[in-house]
């Protein structure tokens, strides 16, 4: 198992940029990897049971999972360094090698798609590349609209850019597909958006079915349905017929009494 494990990280360490960080520990750490998605080590122990049920369930997509993993790894490396630290460059570097192996090597509608764009386009926000980390958010978004993170990331690129309107703007749409979620809502506030929140967007109509129950309505020309024993008007009862008058007004039953 521990073999095994050696020969994916050993031959994965050749796309790396060699730097000191990235050279003195390009695996992720017992912590580390506590850090991350538990796929991710499952992944690295394929003797396990877990290495099987997350194959089934991610698909061929599973087996490149790694690279997405240590990109995710070296996001983290990145954000405990400071800006003026030498090797931080080269860690985002090596997230990107990773991330564009990934999405090289999976296909276009691979689940965690949207995720892993989202993340390397905050990576190139980190890198200063603003341009292209907002064309990845965009994407991320546009793939799958609730991904809150990818909002509030586009939003901050805005407002570093003195855009507060456009950041807003995002963050209204954020809120729209991501109803309640605080982040979004701290933001919107933040951003000056009035209350009450931002609806939520319509769902997608479903097509109503007719119902088999209504009654039917008469085609044109045809003859207008029988009316039911219930609804038919029925024709005026006959008056009864009353027997002729005999007798007298004060004795009706007897014709020749006298009054």
């Amino acid at each position: 198992m521990r073999f095994c494990r050696m020969i994916v990280l050993s031959w994965w360490a050749l796309l790396l940029p060699v730097t000191a960080a990235t050279a003195a520990g390009f695996a992720p750490t017992q912590s580390e990897l506590a850090a991350l998605p538990p796929y991710c080590a499952a992944r690295l122990n394929e003797q396990s049971a877990a290495f099987k049920s997350w194959q089934d369930s991610m698909g061929a997509g599973f087996m490149h999972i790694h690279h997405y993993c240590f990109a995710l790894n070296f996001m983290n490396r990145a954000r405990g360094m400071s800006s003026s630290d030498k090797d931080r460059k080269g860690v985002l570097g090596a997230a990107m090698t990773n991330f564009d192996y990934v999405l090289r090597n999976t296909q276009a509608d691979f689940y965690l798609r949207p995720e892993i764009l989202m993340n390397r386009g905050i990576t190139l926000s980190m890198m200063n590349r603003v341009g292209e980390a907002v064309g990845d958010l965009m994407k991320a978004i546009e793939a799958d609209p609730k991904q809150p993170r990818a909002y509030v990331a586009l939003a901050d690129m805005y407002s570093s850019q003195k855009n507060r309107a456009k950041a807003l703007d995002t963050i209204t749409e954020g809120l729209r597909h991501n109803p309640g979620v605080k982040s979004l809502q701290r933001r919107y506030t933040e951003l000056g958006g009035k209350l009450p929140y931002p609806a939520p967007a319509e769902p997608v109509p479903v097509a109503v079915q007719a119902d088999t129950d209504a009654a039917p309505t008469t085609e044109p020309g045809s003859a207008p349905a029988a009316e039911s024993a219930d609804s038919a008007s029925s024709p005026p009862a006959e008056a009864p017929v009353e027997p002729p008058k005999i007798g007298s007004p004060t004795n009706p039953y007897c014709r020749f009494c006298p009054d």
